[in-house]
């Protein structure tokens, strides 16, 4: 049996998500304690487990003994609320086991204190006693490797697989749908959001004093689906000027431009007046056929109450079935294929129904035929339904795939927050001087400094090369000389309009931030703000050693970047093919700028080419390709695309707005599940799918189909090669892209 290192385990149950600790350390309790845990629910629990945390369990023997897995920082806190909670639901815990992933001070004391306080023993497991078991038997090392060993997949070996062994997708048909066609809608998700733009306005009046600023509108779009953040503020503003003007017959949104706010004209709010009037009439209407199927199937056994508590929980059994199987649900009533209603799964929505029914205040026990009435009905509206019904899931379906396109579903998330913890990234010097000219900007608006904040923390490595930090530091000695030569002695007198002029980012970020009265902590010389990233008075040279070091020690503290000095790079590329790929960067290129930079690229290509070959050839992951060159300069791609016809396929360069659009600002999986539970009980979830337009309904379905033509192995491999094809995609009009305002320049 391998032995785990102590570093290693420490720093998994620093890194792993509170699900995969809670079945790491079940397996661990059950191994050195006995296997006398259970999961706290079934028939016998008196209801409770609807009440309390599901990361409860209790000891099968005894009653009054349980077990709790917590990440948690105040251990204490936590005790004490688990204590509560558990008499709450009329349990008497006499013992609490409780294991937690953090170092506990003072251990003994504290167990004593809270036994005292709590009149229950207490007991606590720590990050130490998980530490000391990891190697006790083999059930425990099979544990980690698991549940913890992905957290930490990236400290083990830069290569190392980031994932279980099995490499195919949990839900790869769905993310390759998602996938196909992403790349084929080359304007990204603003058109779908178009309708979204339009309905937030909802609500607005001017006699009423009703109207809605730019920001308002954004924040009330992002609470209900965060997948929104940011790429939305971009399409509001273009949204809104569409509309606000003359065009197309006339003004679908008044403007009042004293304001800049916003507000529908009332045609337009008589229309929308309509519409929910409609929506409501359906569901009033689904309603009525809910009380007269459970009538039906109850011959009548049920009065008023009992009927419209019913009537109320098939509703939410139904969005529930959509908040969770919202995939499998959209296609069995949007696709016409048999194949496609093997998606739903009966038997959760059983379950789901059992939990409502629970929870709807009916005493299942004196009413047994209720469960048995409600199953007829559900199994009625999905296999047999109304036209009001089949109208109703129709469009919540509709919803739903709106929801697909702008990833705003549990699946995608998980997809796109899972492929950026495995990143190995070479950053191009044109994003880290881009990254350096952000310094000054509020935190919500350094896109670049923020990509890279959350590529790093969530594990991928991105690297500094020793040519790429010489490029930026030349770049800061020649912004360097020319601010002193052009600008020093005029400075007092430079304004706005002069310094949106300059073609240096980093003079113009200087005065930008230097202009910004708002910032107490602003720039009052050029030498002040060099001094943020090196050492100003050691700028001798363009390479200058000492301001080199200073400026690499910055850049690798501030943003997270490993450094690896070119002979690391250089050794295993063949010189022949670098000069031959350099060349024909430079004559790609068509410019002037220095052959030392075309050479820079090309090693910075073939090094990342040997790597893939040696280090990510063995197994593929549905993830795609690990290693590239991120970096907004694609000519080196081209380059080695007309330079060895042989890799032609292969794709080197990323986007650095694949970044910014699929990773950077994704929300996690429990903001995406709280939208979905938000919008699906709401009347927006009815109307939302009225804005989806029946050709990319079409084209949606026609991928989903052409996904489940394929088993999982199939669909894993065709997501990997589709991924790798967005993260590349050259001709894509991402929705989120970096600008030409204050700070986000070219270089």
């Amino acid at each position: 049996m391998t032995q785990i290192s102590p570093q290693l385990v420490t720093m998994a149950l620093e890194q792993c998500e509170t699900t995969a600790f809670e079945k790491y350390a079940q397996t661990v309790f059950c191994a050195v304690l006995g296997p006398q845990f259970k999961p706290l629910g079934g028939h016998k629990d008196g209801g409770a487990d609807g009440f309390i945390d599901s990361d409860i369990h209790e000891e099968v023997s005894k009653a009054t003994t349980f077990f709790q897995a917590s990440k948690e920082i105040d251990s204490g806190n936590k005790i004490r609320k688990t204590i509560e909670r558990l008499i709450e639901v009329g349990r008497q815990p006499k013992t609490l086991y409780y294991a937690t992933s953090r170092q506990v001070r003072h251990i003994d004391r504290l167990q004593v204190s809270l036994s005292e306080q709590l009149d229950s023993n207490i007991r606590i497991y720590d990050a130490q006693f998980f530490v000391q078991h990891a190697n006790y038997n083999g059930d425990i090392v099979a544990a980690f490797q698991t549940y913890l060993r992905p957290s930490i997949a990236f400290l083990a070996e830069t290569f190392a697989p980031s994932f279980p062994s099995n490499n195919t997708l949990q839900d790869a048909q769905v993310v390759s749908a998602f996938l196909g066609q992403e790349l084929e809608r080359r304007l990204g998700t603003t058109k779908t959001l178009q309708g979204v733009c339009d309905a937030s306005l909802e609500g607005t009046d001017p006699d009423t004093e009703a109207l809605m600023s730019e920001e308002e509108i954004v924040a009330k779009v992002e609470n209900v689906i965060p997948t929104t953040k940011q790429f939305f503020k971009g399409e509001v503003r273009t949204r809104l000027r569409h509309l606000s003007s003359k065009s197309d017959g006339g003004r679908r949104v008044n403007i009042y431009k004293k304001s800049g706010r916003y507000c529908l004209p009332f045609e337009s709010r008589s229309v929308l007046l309509e519409h929910k009037i409609q929506d409501e009439a359906l569901k009033a209407a689904v309603s009525e056929g809910f009380r007269m199927r459970i009538l039906e199937a109850s011959n009548a056994a049920y009065g008023s109450n009992v009927i419209n508590t019913i009537t109320n929980t098939l509703h939410r059994i139904i969005e529930t079935v959509f908040e969770r199987q919202g995939f499998g649900a959209s296609c069995h009533f949007l696709s016409d294929a048999d194949t496609m209603d093997s998606l739903l799964d009966n038997r959760s929505i059983v379950d789901i129904a059992e939990d409502h029914l629970k929870l709807s205040g009916l005493n299942i026990n004196e009413h047994r035929g209720i469960l048995n009435v409600t199953k007829t009905v559900i199994r009625g509206v999905f296999y047999q339904p109304s036209e009001p019904e089949r109208t109703y899931c129709a469009r919540l379906s509709r919803t739903y795939v709106i929801l697909f396109i702008i990833r705003n579903t549990p699946e995608i998330i998980n997809y796109f927050n899972t492929m950026s913890k495995h990143f190995f990234l070479y950053v191009g010097s044109d994003l880290i001087i881009r990254a350096i000219s952000e310094y000054y900007l509020p935190q919500s608006d350094q896109m670049t400094v923020n990509a890279f904040k959350i590529l790093w923390q969530a594990g991928s490595k991105l690297i500094l090369t020793e040519a790429m930090l010489e490029e930026v530091h030349s770049h800061i000695y020649a912004s360097h000389l020319e601010y002193n030569n052009y600008y020093l002695d005029i400075d007092f007198c430079v304004d706005e309009a002069l310094a949106s002029q300059c073609d240096r980012i980093l003079i113009r970020a200087y005065y930008y931030s230097k202009f910004d009265q708002g910032n107490p902590d602003r720039p009052r010389t050029w030498t002040q703000y060099i001094n943020n990233f090196l050492s100003s008075a050691k700028l001798f040279g363009a390479t200058s050693t000492v301001s080199m070091r200073s400026l690499r020690d910055t850049l690798c503290r501030r943003f997270g970047f490993e450094y690896e000095a070119r002979n690391e790079i250089s050794s295993g590329v063949d010189t022949d093919e670098l000069r031959t790929l350099t060349n024909q960067i430079i004559r790609t290129r068509r410019s002037t700028k220095p052959e030392r930079l075309s050479e820079n690229d090309a090693l910075l290509i073939l090094q990342i080419d040997s790597m893939r070959r040696s280090k990510e050839n063995s197994s593929g992951n549905p993830y795609g390709y690990k290693t590239w060159y991120l970096t907004q300069d694609v000519i080196s791609g081209v380059a080695a695309s007309k330079c060895f016809p042989k890799r032609r396929g292969n794709k080197y360069v990323m986007r650095p707005e694949f970044i910014l659009n699929y990773i950077a600002y994704n929300p996690t999986n429990a903001q995406v599940q709280e939208s979905l539970h938000t919008i699906f009980p709401s009347v927006l979830g009815i109307r939302l799918g009225s804005r989806l337009d029946a050709r990319t309904l079409e084209n949606v379905l026609l991928k989903i189909r052409e996904a489940y033509q394929v088993d999982s192995a199939r669909a894993s491999a065709i997501v990997a090669e589709h991924a790798d094809a967005l993260k590349s995609d050259r001709m894509r009009d991402f929705a989120l892209k970096y600008g030409s305002g204050r700070g986000s320049s070219s270089t």
